[in-house]
């Protein structure tokens, strides 16, 4: 079993546990996607909170969560992403509350394979949700992409459509996804290639604003992203597994 497939698998039996069914409804946080690809865009980085993967551990607790968005949000990054997944990458839907709670645009991080984590993401406060491409590519959700872009705008969310190759990148782009983020990892293995967000971007003309995701550990590498076309890119992994994240970020954000 390759690693996508076990984590759609992982994503499908917590939505039957009902580890997806919150509660009250928070405010919804603001929308990154307002500024996003114009003039008025305040910063090149979406900040990803996540204490593990299935390629890292960051010795991070989440008891520091607060503290953890103390300094990250005094960088003045674009937003956060927060994961929402608890097994895999030790995130929460909770810390996804608690990060809307802090007037930041936030994107709801998950494996979506259900209704039931779009109305989770809604009801956190997220002001947006992701969604992967190749789940669908693989057949490893029922339907297409496009009806769980109708849901999370039902439930009042933007989209970030997240593809790894050029044939993803076609089929996301028939959808009414706001956003599309091309992930330099491939999900299946693993692996990372820096080359990828480049390469879609040289194959194919944009008409949304585009998000280069994964691998970003460099200031030089933010501006690699963005010359090749991407708007933004998300950072996570590089800031995460540093001893001091929002110093970290601060690299990331400044020449």
């Amino acid at each position: 079993m390759d690693e996508l497939r076990r984590l759609v698998d992982n994503a499908r039996f917590l939505v039957l546990e009902g580890y997806y069914d919150v509660g009250d409804r928070t405010p919804r946080s603001p929308s990154f996607l307002e500024t996003l690809g114009t003039p008025r865009q305040a910063s090149e980085v979406i900040v990803e909170v996540k204490y593990a993967s299935p390629t890292m551990a960051t010795g991070k607790r989440k008891e520091q969560f607060d503290d953890l968005l103390d300094g990250l949000l005094a960088t003045g990054p674009l937003g956060l992403s927060v994961l929402a997944e608890p097994r895999v990458f030790g995130g929460g839907v909770d810390l996804v509350r608690r990060a809307a709670a802090r007037n930041a645009p936030v994107l709801f991080k998950d494996f979506v394979v259900d209704p039931a984590q779009i109305e989770a993401a809604s009801a956190s406060g997220a002001s947006a949700v992701l969604l992967i491409e190749s789940l669908f590519a693989r057949g490893l959700v029922d339907g297409t992409s496009q009806e769980l872009v109708d849901a999370a705008h039902d439930a009042d969310l933007d989209v970030v459509l997240e593809v790894h190759t050029v044939e993803e990148w076609d089929a996301a782009a028939a959808t009414d996804a706001d956003v599309l983020g091309i992930n330099n990892r491939d999900l299946g293995s693993m692996a990372v290639d820096l080359g990828t967000v480049p390469a879609i971007l040289r194959e194919r003309t944009k008409d949304r604003p585009v998000i280069g995701m994964s691998g970003i550990e460099t200031r030089a590498q933010v501006l690699d992203m963005l010359r090749a076309g991407a708007d933004a890119v998300l950072a996570g992994t590089s800031v995460m597994k540093s001893e001091d994240p929002a110093k970290a970020l601060e690299g990331l954000l400044h020449d």
